[in-house]
């Protein structure tokens, strides 16, 4: 492909429009699938290709629309086993460019054939190491022959899972609850399936569990960058839910381990996973984190206001905001009041008022309430094992000339993000937006910060210390969209705005609302999203979509120069709108 494309690579921030390619050969660009065999378990399949512009394109017979661009796109039915496709590219004087691909669906998993009797790799639980405490559920799973008796650890019982349930046969399950006595260390689980003639088989799990009621629970303390808290094991491709980004140095109680992640009881009815570089597990006597709450101190510090709770342990937190009226809400984990005055200084800009409450046993909140309608940002940091909540001030001016703003061009380097049907390299649309961005915003007096001014991949810690050590006021983070491999790209278009916290939901939506005066179609506006740079408090941030790669239509207006150029002149307008919102008191 990069043969057939001369792809500008370098992203010349400094100058936009370097996203262009030039016209497309009488060739056919097979994009997705991305190579020619791929296996799905999947009944249908993306198809994104280009091909000269004024060719006609069918696929196994079938006539498909080519763009303007050369693309041809849409969704294939994929049956099991192995589905060739044919592309054939017919030019106006009858000459043929043939592609042939092949997409391989294997057969669903059967039931366990009953003339033998085994038990299967597949399906066999648990798959990941285990560290239990006393009162936890070992809960393990097999598939094998049906209709036998089906025994793990000791003999302990397991259950056919009725198949009307299962859709298989021979899927067992059962469950052991772990005692104060129980000692297996770093073992595997081993079942045994016994059929009606008393043949039986064993097998044992790859993973193994330690029953560490002796020793759990235990005390870590967090370390590594930007640490954080997961609400619980699920993931997805932007990783699990993150419940609080917190500060190395903080104590926690551990309770038990699943894969690489720990357990971390933050109150007696609440935990918390987190990976295993993020902690460091202490000698067995070590006390558990917990305090007492002090005073609490409210005043300036510099051109912040700035909230500390003085205690004599550090101690893991979670925050969230509310509005109308607009407020900061921060809850601490294994603390109890006894805080009898907050002394608040009356020469606070932003801090209205503070108040706290003991909501449950060994949750301590407090609750900051601000002045204006919009929160710029904050901080919670611990300064020895003092909680500071430092809370940034609303600009004196806003204006454009009077803001600092960090521009994310979405992925780089060997990181290429989304590919369009002609071959478009999602990196480099983002870059050419960006330029203009920065261009635009400069061209009004702001100072810009650019969080990769090259074609390098710099990890999103690193894109957030750009910003953050920067002095950034506002992050926006560009990005062309893209569907994924079963869904039909033609029928998938549009912008959307994403925001984690609310308070910075606002924002999205004035510029979504500009955006979508060019004639982009809307896939919406999305919160709680759970993207790197959506996570900071310290400054209001938005991920934006400008369009879809995958989209024939949406990526010939992602690669126009001019189009680009418009976008982020809506872009620039929807932040003045959120400005002349904040302005308005």
């Amino acid at each position: 492909m990069k043969q057939l494309f001369a792809v500008v690579l370098a992203l010349a921030l400094s100058s936009p429009g370097s996203a262009q390619i030039p016209a497309i050969k009488d060739t056919i660009i097979l994009v997705v699938p991305e190579s020619d065999t791929v296996t799905t378990t999947t009944s249908t399949y993306r198809l994104s290709a280009s091909t000269n512009p004024l060719n006609k394109v069918t696929v196994n017979g079938k006539p498909y629309n080519v763009y303007p661009s050369g693309a041809f796109c849409g969704k294939l039915d994929v049956n099991i086993g192995e589905n060739i496709f044919a592309i054939n590219s017919i030019s106006q004087t009858g000459s043929v460019r043939s592609k042939t691909f092949v997409i391989k669906r294997p057969k669903p998993i059967e039931t366990t054939r009953a003339d033998t009797l085994a038990i299967e790799d597949m399906m066999m639980q648990p798959y990941e190491d285990l560290w239990l405490n006393e009162g936890d559920m070992l809960q393990v799973q097999i598939k094998g022959t049906p209709g036998c008796i089906a025994t793990f650890m000791n003999d302990q019982p397991m259950k056919e899972r009725p198949s009307t349930q299962t859709r298989l046969g021979g899927i067992y399950r059962g469950t052991y609850k772990v005692k104060a006595t129980d000692t297996l260390l770093s073992q595997p689980i081993t079942f045994r399936l016994t059929d009606s003639t008393g043949r039986s088989v064993e097998r044992s799990t790859y993973a193994k569990v330690s029953f560490k009621s002796h020793q759990l629970p235990m005390v870590g303390v967090i370390k590594g960058e930007r640490p954080f808290l997961n609400t619980g094991l699920g993931q997805d491709r932007l990783g699990g839910h993150k419940f609080s980004i917190i500060n190395p140095g903080i104590r926690v109680t551990v309770t038990g381990k699943v894969g690489d992640m720990y357990r971390v009881a933050l109150t007696d009815n609440q935990e918390v996973w987190i990976d295993e570089d993020f902690i460091e597990l202490q000698p067995t006597g070590t006390f558990f984190p917990s305090s007492l709450t002090g005073s609490i101190f409210v005043e300036p510090e510099g051109n912040l206001d700035v909230v500390t709770l003085s205690m004599f342990d550090k101690l893991p937190y979670s925050t969230y905001q509310e509005l109308e009226p607009s407020r900061i809400v921060v809850d601490v984990y294994g603390a109890t009041s006894n805080t009898n005055w907050i002394t608040q200084q009356l020469t606070t800009k932003e801090i209205k008022d503070v108040y706290y409450q003991q909501v449950e046993k060994g949750v301590f909140r407090i609750t900051i309430e601000l002045r204006h309608k919009q929160i710029w940002g904050y901080e919670i940091v611990y300064e020895g094992t003092n909680l500071k909540i430092k809370v940034k001030r609303q600009p004196e001016k806003l204006k454009l000339s009077a803001l600092t703003f960090a521009l994310d061009a979405g992925h780089g380097g060997d990181n290429r993000g989304a590919v369009g049907s002609t071959g478009s390299l999602e990196k480099n649309v983002n870059a050419a937006i960006t330029a203009y961005l920065k261009q635009l915003l400069e061209e009004e007096g702001a100072r810009v910060i650019l969080t990769r001014p090259n074609d390098a991949n710099p990890r999103m810690v690193d894109r957030y210390l750009t910003a953050y050590r920067g002095g950034a006021d506002v992050l926006l983070s560009v990005h062309s969209n893209s569907i994924g491999l079963t869904g039909d790209p033609a029928e998938t278009k549009g912008a959307g705005t994403f925001y984690k916290h609310i308070a910075y939901r606002r924002l999205t939506q004035f510029v979504l609302d500009e955006i979508l005066k060019t004639g982009l179609d809307t896939l919406g506006n999305v919160g709680s999203f759970n993207f790197s740079l959506n996570a900071p408090t310290e400054f209001p941030n938005m991920l934006i979509e400008t369009a879809f790669m995958s989209n024939p239509e949406d990526e010939m207006k992602l690669l126009d120069d001019g189009f680009r150029k418009e976008l982020a002149e809506r872009i620039v307008d929807g932040i003045e709108e959120f400005l002349d919102y904040c302005d308005e008191e």
